[in-house]
């Protein structure tokens, strides 16, 4: 399963949102074609006004995760010469799914879209303009991760390529990996607790005025999991 949206589309001017929208679009199938994907197997697709989600088959998972490569240098070009600049988020998950024409509402694409839009993984885009120009940030669910770039599947990213994020959106929690071209694993770790602290530091226990009685209220906050199944010694996988 392969997701994707344009980053602060929003914030654009209306007359240029179209625009961004089919350029993101044709830069996708281009490196799509690139990699090799069969777009014309593609199914469940849906789309979400700045981005979409779809799925493929099964075999399709490594070029999947290869073409965020062939986009980064695609971007690099167009936001060297054109205005609005264009940056991706995309996520790249598997596991077994049914297959429609249409839009479908089934497990896998949620979890696609939790790590999509997970909120740890939006503020280590917003630190890449730290280290260069964005382009593209990629996150990989556990999953498709082991089995398709620790398997070697994938011909352009590789583990160096990739550092851990822990995901906790929603009932989504997980361990993922992002890719963020130019910067290596230790430096996305490094984002990775920035925005763990960052994280942990907002999220504490906030204290109440105290009032004439001496007592003070606090705010706790609870968080629900869930866990992916995988059989590592499974040789297939789902894209």
């Amino acid at each position: 399963m392969f997701g994707y949206d344009i980053v602060g589309s929003s914030s654009n001017d209306d007359d240029e949102l179209e625009e961004m929208r089919r350029s993101a679009a044709r830069y996708l199938e281009e490196a799509f074609a690139h990699t090799g994907v069969q777009t014309t197997q593609r199914a469940n697709y849906s789309s979400t006004g700045d981005g979409a989600f779809a799925s493929f088959p099964e075999s399709d998972l490594p070029a999947l995760i290869d073409s965020a490569h062939h986009l980064d240098g695609q971007l690099h070009m167009h936001n060297r010469k054109f205005l609005p600049s264009i940056r991706l988020r995309l996520s790249v998950h598997t596991g077994p799914l049914e297959s429609s024409d249409g839009q479908t509402f089934q497990r896998r694409t949620i979890e696609l879209a939790r790590g999509l839009d997970a909120g740890s993984f939006k503020k280590i885009t917003e630190q890449i303009e730290r280290y260069r120009p964005p382009t593209i940030a990629l996150i990989v669910s556990d999953q498709a991760y082991r089995v398709a770039v620790l398997g070697r599947y994938t011909e352009r990213l590789h583990p160096h390529n990739f550092g851990a994020l822990v995901i906790n959106n929603k009932e989504f929690s997980e361990r993922c990996w992002v890719h963020v071209p130019g910067l290596d694993a230790e430096r996305i770790k490094e984002l990775a607790q920035d925005v763990k602290r960052s994280t942990t530091t907002s999220s504490a226990p906030s204290k109440m005025p105290r009032h004439n009685d001496g007592k003070i209220g606090n705010v706790v906050h609870g968080n629900s999991s869930g866990t992916l199944i995988n059989n590592a010694n499974e040789s297939t996988y789902n894209g």
